[in-house]
């Protein structure tokens, strides 16, 4: 993440971006080796591999030979896909080509399109005598100037600028296939056929949000280790703060619906939100995603603060909506809201 900041800063903003075919299955078993050779001395580990590589596997039932690739899933697959992808690195960086890899996707880096282009074309003949193809469909040039670009999970929106004071910048957000996995990762493990305790539902989704967050924190650790080399950043990341606010009232909603034990479903855990709201859920252990995300870079930005400052941004927030139906003629406080309210033994305030 670092590097493509960098290269991004440094004006090298002809991307090229590219995938390569099949590439675990079609890695060639002899030249994989011919590679080991310069690395690996010990002949019994090298029959090993090779061993390995042959073993081939079962399909429907049927035994089929291996004649190319690794296996997928196999423990030592992507150390052996990298060593082999190894040589495309050492090719690229002989060349002077700036580059970031990410076993199979990588990015190369110009300051033109003519040397985007070139630089393409050198790797696509490193790639093309390691015995691989490009995946054409996959692979494009873009000009960071007008396009966006996705790599490891990540949207990169092309260079803008401030409305006031016309100042360039660019955004890093988590991309879409991210934050839907994400979603499922909190919704596999909020299982309505399970009864726990309430400690027990935040327990489970907590090493989801750290371990999720603390990916999308690379972003920010990438910014601060360019400054601290000297290079200004002109990146924004303010869209995933905005992204994880949503994620936290669906992570809420999800404990809500699994900590109804009897007859949990989306309509009794809405029933639940002012009973068990975000006050509730911090107390009892949970850690939002939002806050977890902002506690290092403002060093006062406790839980208590977060918890503080949510409350009365949802009061605003709920303010503006009774605002809005009231000058149509509507509502907010309906029949059915009422009673649903009611329902949680909370008690509203009057007038």
């Amino acid at each position: 993440m670092q590097l493509i900041l960098w290269n991004i800063e440094k004006g090298r903003n002809y991307i090229y971006d590219c995938d390569i075919k099949g590439f675990f299955d079609n890695i060639p078993h002899k030249q994989l080796m011919r590679v080991l050779n310069k690395y690996i001395a010990d002949g019994t580990v090298l029959n090993l591999i090779w061993k390995w590589l042959k073993a081939g596997y079962m399909e429907e039932g049927k035994f089929l030979e291996s004649e190319r690739g690794t296996q997928q899933g196999g423990v030592i697959s992507p150390l052996l896909a990298n060593i082999y992808l190894n040589e495309l690195d050492w090719e690229l960086q002989k060349e002077g080509i700036y580059f970031v890899r990410y076993a199979d996707d990588f990015l190369l880096f110009a300051n033109s399109e003519e040397g985007i282009i070139k630089a393409g074309d050198f790797a696509k003949q490193i790639i093309e005598e390691l015995g691989l193809e490009i995946s054409m469909e996959k692979t494009k040039i873009v000009d960071f100037h007008h396009d966006d670009f996705t790599f490891v999970g990540f949207d990169f929106l092309h260079w803008r600028n401030r409305k006031k004071d016309n100042k360039p910048y660019f955004l890093v957000n988590p991309s879409e296939k991210s934050l839907k996995d994400f979603k499922k990762k909190i919704k596999d493990k909020t299982r309505k056929t399970l009864t726990l305790k309430k400690e027990e539902w935040i327990k489970r989704v907590n090493e989801i949000i750290i371990g999720k967050v603390n990916y999308y924190k690379t972003v920010q650790k990438a910014i601060e280790l360019n400054k601290q080399a000297g290079q200004e950043s002109h990146c924004f990341i303010k869209g995933c703060i905005q992204e994880l606010h949503k994620l936290d009232a669906y992570i809420r909603q999800r404990l809500r619906m699994c900590m109804i034990h009897k007859h949990p479903s989306i309509r009794g855990a809405y029933g639940k939100t002012w009973k068990w709201n975000i006050e509730f859920f911090c107390t009892t252990g949970l850690i939002p995603a939002a806050w977890h995300y902002y506690k290092e870079m403002y060093p006062g930005y406790t839980i208590e603060t977060y918890v503080d400052i949510q409350t009365k941004s949802n009061k605003k927030r709920k303010q503006r909506k009774i605002e809005r139906l009231k000058e149509k003629g509507m509502k907010y406080y309906t029949q059915e809201r009422i009673k649903i309210i009611a329902s949680t033994g909370h008690v509203l305030a009057k007038g």
